[in-house]
């Protein structure tokens, strides 16, 4: 396989133990796996991402990564993912961009099922909110709420533009929820 660089991509096949371990211990189907340059596996299934899955094996299911981002010159990626009181983040070196980069875009993006912006106040300045699930659809709808930089959810304002936000989604899903249910995220 040819790199994004131009160069060649070393693609190995999973090794079956791994492949089994994931699949019986969390009823998931591998899509698939690289290897990083350290030689530690890294995999994704349907329902989540096991980064250094053939020894820590932290599972991330999709519906919680915030942001992933390749980086081509440092043949890297970030991940983000929890939510605001516990944000977590890993980065990754691979010898290529290969399948997995693109299988998290894609199982991320599957992820979000709906989402809506409010203006806060008269200003520039917005609130949203992320419905989120399973790419399998299995489990709840959760809510995350992003503010631009400088907003505080402690702010009237703020929380006035999230409820609106929140009640467009969930009209959109036809669904109703605690509002109180979902945490706040803050990002620039």
């Amino acid at each position: 396989m040819i790199g994004e660089d131009g160069g060649m991509v070393t693609v190995r096949k999973i090794p079956r133990t791994i492949r089994r371990a994931i699949e019986s211990a969390h009823s998931e189907r591998v899509l698939a796996a690289q290897q990083d340059v350290s030689g530690r596996w890294h995999v994704g299934t349907d329902a989540a991402l096991h980064l250094a899955a053939d020894s820590d094996d932290l599972r991330v299911p999709w519906e919680q990564v915030e942001s992933l981002s390749w980086d081509a010159e440092a043949s890297t990626v970030t991940v983000h993912w929890g939510a605001a009181d516990a944000l977590h983040r890993e980065v990754v070196a691979f010898d290529g961009a290969g399948r997995l980069v693109e299988l998290a875009r894609e199982r991320v993006d599957a992820s979000i099922v709906a989402r809506a912006s409010e203006r806060v106040g008269d200003g520039r300045e917005t609130a949203t909110v992320v419905a989120r699930r399973s790419p399998t659809r299995q489990g709840p709808i959760t809510y995350s709420y992003l503010l631009d930089k400088g907003l505080s959810s402690d702010d009237p304002q703020v929380r006035d533009a999230t409820a609106r936000a929140l009640a467009s989604v969930q009209d959109d899903l036809g669904v109703r929820a605690d509002p109180g249910a979902a945490g706040a995220d803050e990002t620039g």
